[in-house]
């Protein structure tokens, strides 16, 4: 077995709505996929939720998430072309039969989409681009995740960055509903899956992020082999949060990094 990478700590304190969040995380020095420092994302995100969680509290409200709760799971989830190989590795890495009952449950979603005519728009980045109501359609379509089982998500710790990032506090029933006039979402001091997406590339036109629905990705990642290393783990850990950031400033009020030690 090869030795661990050498790693760099990086350490930072994070100021928003008057919370500090503290952080340590053990960075590559070497060139490594992006998915190599998926998990410090993963942790960082939840620490970022946390603070969002916090600041409901104070104001009276809690999160109405629950185990049992899978409204959102018929959403559309966006995931990072990162985050399509490690699901799929994920399920490849599952014994049988359980394996082979995911595969087809993804199947099954393909499938569906082909027949209501709505592939085209989920492997074609420009027809997608020219779908706005894209994910209402898909909703309305009531697809479950095919990792949900029994209304919970049966690879919670695995969870893509975009399922850690949405929690609300509304009324769980609105969310068989979603707008936005009545699901009111936990906020956060950043957008972890659009920031880390962008370790990927960024589209044509430089705007938003490329991303792939997860109810594909498994097919996606099959399709297109991962990219090598080249990238520093430190230089990737840094570009996630410079992007961080960018996005975060868009919208009031902004968090803003006060110290920073290592790779930042």
């Amino acid at each position: 077995m090869p030795p661990p990478p050498a790693t760099v700590t990086a350490t930072f304190q994070l100021k928003w709505e008057g919370r500090t969040l503290d952080a340590s995380v053990a960075v590559p020095t070497a060139p490594v996929r992006p998915r190599v420092v998926l998990p410090v994302i993963q942790q960082l995100t939840n620490a970022l939720v946390g603070m969002g969680e916090s600041l409901v509290a104070e104001r009276g409200e809690t999160v109405s998430c629950r185990a049992g709760c899978g409204a959102c799971c018929r959403q559309l989830v966006p995931v990072s072309e990162t985050e399509a190989h490690h699901l799929r590795d994920l399920i490849d890495a599952m014994p049988e039969p359980r394996r082979a009952a995911v595969r087809a449950r993804f199947a099954a979603v393909r499938d569906q989409l082909a027949a209501v005519g709505m592939l085209e728009a989920f492997v074609d980045p420009v027809v997608a681009a020219a779908t706005p109501t894209l994910g209402i359609d898909y909703f309305r379509l009531g697809i479950a995740c095919p990792f949900l089982e029994d209304e919970s998500c049966s690879i919670h710790p695995d969870r893509p960055l975009s399922c850690r990032e949405y929690l609300v506090t509304s009324p769980a029933e609105h969310c068989r509903n979603p707008t936005r006039d009545v699901v009111r979402r936990v906020p956060t001091p950043g957008f972890a899956m659009t920031s880390f997406a962008a370790l990927d590339g960024l589209p044509p036109g430089g705007k938003g992020c490329r991303w792939v629905p997860l109810a594909l990705a498994p097919d996606w990642a099959d399709a297109h082999p991962e990219p090598p290393a080249t990238v520093p783990g430190t230089d990737l850990f840094a570009s996630f949060m410079s992007f961080l950031m960018k996005l975060e400033k868009k919208i009031a009020p902004p968090a803003t990094i006060v110290a920073a030690e290592g790779v930042l």
